[in-house]
């Protein structure tokens, strides 16, 4: 796998997954990783629309 995503927290997801002993816990963390997946792709969707998905261009010393 490549490098994690800074806003990706591995770890914690982790920790939750193996706090899901139970069928109820399980579907809560489910739901979660969809909650949390959908509210980044608004974001994402938000951006792109904002057009700020481009960097600026630099000047080159003063033209």
């Amino acid at each position: 796998m490549d490098k994690p995503n800074k806003g990706y927290d591995y770890k914690r997801y982790r920790d939750l997954l193996a706090e899901a002993t139970d069928e109820s816990k399980r579907r809560a963390f489910i739901d979660l990783l969809i909650e949390e997946g959908a509210r980044d792709q608004l974001t994402r969707e938000r951006i792109s629309q904002l057009g700020l998905t481009t960097k600026p261009e630099r000047s080159r010393g003063g033209e």
